[in-house]
């Protein structure tokens, strides 16, 4: 049992390490094919003007559920907008046409819904608004650029992270080990030198 555990935090890091490269790759692609990269069906986008206000303010934060398929009138959707589809629009469901599911949309702090969001379709939503945070949209303006998504960031820095550190974790061990190896080394050739010594005192009697 104790081998299985020591060859399992042996590869550990490793795991780490290719986890994160393998979502570094993923977001890397997401990006170049203008998608929005996504984990466990979650993805985090940046506001960056006021017209969800007082629902979503600009600077948040929000996450959407970006594997929600169905909408309902009300509901808060991120989208890709019609004429413009590399921009993404946060907006809340004001009509869905009952026989084309054609949706038309409209910021909270609009006054009415503008042309391009009109009748479109449900083919360009990426998800449902789940939540927000102002805090970590503050954090985000800091520290990120707008076209990296920091759930992706986050977790791959804290994968990166715990690879190091387990890294170094085995390395201590190994040179623990190899202490060990070189003082029981030790502790045998003094051994062999005391075995030696009285034999050499009984030949000399």
């Amino acid at each position: 049992m104790k081998v299985i555990l020591k060859k399992i935090f042996y590869f550990l890091p490793f795991v780490f390490i290719a986890l994160a490269m393998i979502m570094m790759v993923h977001l890397g692609i997401s990006l170049k094919n203008k998608e929005i990269p996504s984990v466990f069906n979650r993805a985090i986008l940046y506001v960056v003007t006021p017209s969800m206000e007082d629902t979503i303010m600009a600077g948040d934060l929000i996450f959407i559920d970006t594997n929600e398929e169905e909408f309902f009138e009300g509901d808060i959707i991120s989208f890709r907008r019609p004429d413009q589809q590399e921009l993404i629009i946060t907006h809340r469901i004001e009509y869905i046409d009952p026989i084309t599911g054609l949706i038309t949309t409209k910021g909270d702090n609009n006054f009415d819904s503008e042309d391009w969001e009109v009748n479109f379709s449900q083919d360009l939503i990426i998800g449902k608004y789940v939540s927000k945070s102002g805090f970590l949209g503050s954090i985000y303006e800091v520290v990120f650029v707008n076209s990296i998504n920091m759930l992706f960031a986050l977790i791959t820095i804290v994968f990166l992270l715990i690879g190091v550190i387990e890294f170094r974790n085995i390395i201590k061990l190994l040179s623990k080990k190899k202490e060990a190896e070189l003082e029981q080394e030790k502790l045998q050739l003094i051994e062999e030198m005391k075995e030696k010594l009285k034999e050499e005192m009984k030949d000399e009697e």
